[in-house]
């Protein structure tokens, strides 16, 4: 493996390491939802931390004139990867100014989705080193597609519940969490799209 080769594909192993690390985080907000100030600052360093890593990926691919994969793929590739990020991190920033008292069950369950659908969207990354079966790639695809589709499910339930209540304060500051959840997780299934694009490339 070439040199720039090897550091593109590193780059990618840490970018979603580093989304991991977020969702988890995450997580841990909603699940514990206390010190909420200093919870929310550790998903922010995570957030600039991943803008630091999408950076130098773009750049590594500036001057780097044969890649591993196509272009266009890492490209995509980091460009969703850094945008399922940046929503996490809305997700966060989200609980102060709304002065959310306490998280809803299906803030939590959505926050779960998306961990579960970032560790499905982690794992090829890590194969991506010598790449080989599409049959893999395509695996996980499937799973992130379930996550979505499970995670559209709940949305639905919750955006209906919340239209009963009287508040209408409540349904707008519930209604943006919600959505930024949703929108994260649907990024998830942007980079499924992208790893499909790559397995019918090299299967």
């Amino acid at each position: 493996m070439r040199a720039n080769d090897k550091e593109i594909i590193d780059k990618l192993e840490m970018q979603n390491a580093n989304l991991l690390k977020a969702t988890s985080a995450l997580v841990e907000l909603i699940s514990n939802f206390d010190n909420v100030n200093e919870r929310k600052a550790k998903i922010k360093d995570l957030e600039h931390e991943g803008d630091r890593i999408t950076h130098d990926l773009y750049m590594l691919l500036d001057r780097t004139f044969v890649t591993p994969l196509d272009r266009e793929d890492i490209s995509s590739l980091t460009g969703v990867v850094d945008g399922i990020l940046d929503y996490t991190d809305e997700t966060a920033e989200r609980f102060v100014p709304f002065k959310i008292k306490e998280p809803t069950s299906y803030m939590l369950e959505l926050a779960k989705i998306l961990l579960s659908a970032s560790q499905e969207v982690h794992l090829p990354m890590t194969r991506l080193r010598g790449f080989k079966n599409s049959a893999d790639l395509v695996e996980h695809c499937r799973n992130i597609s379930k996550y979505e589709h499970e995670a559209d499910t709940i949305y639905r339930t919750a955006i209906a519940e919340l239209l009963e209540t009287s508040n209408p304060f409540e349904i707008i500051k519930l209604k943006e969490v919600y959505e930024t959840l949703e929108v994260a997780l649907d990024k998830c299934a942007d980079v499924a799209d992208v790893f499909e694009d790559i397995a019918l490339k090299y299967g």
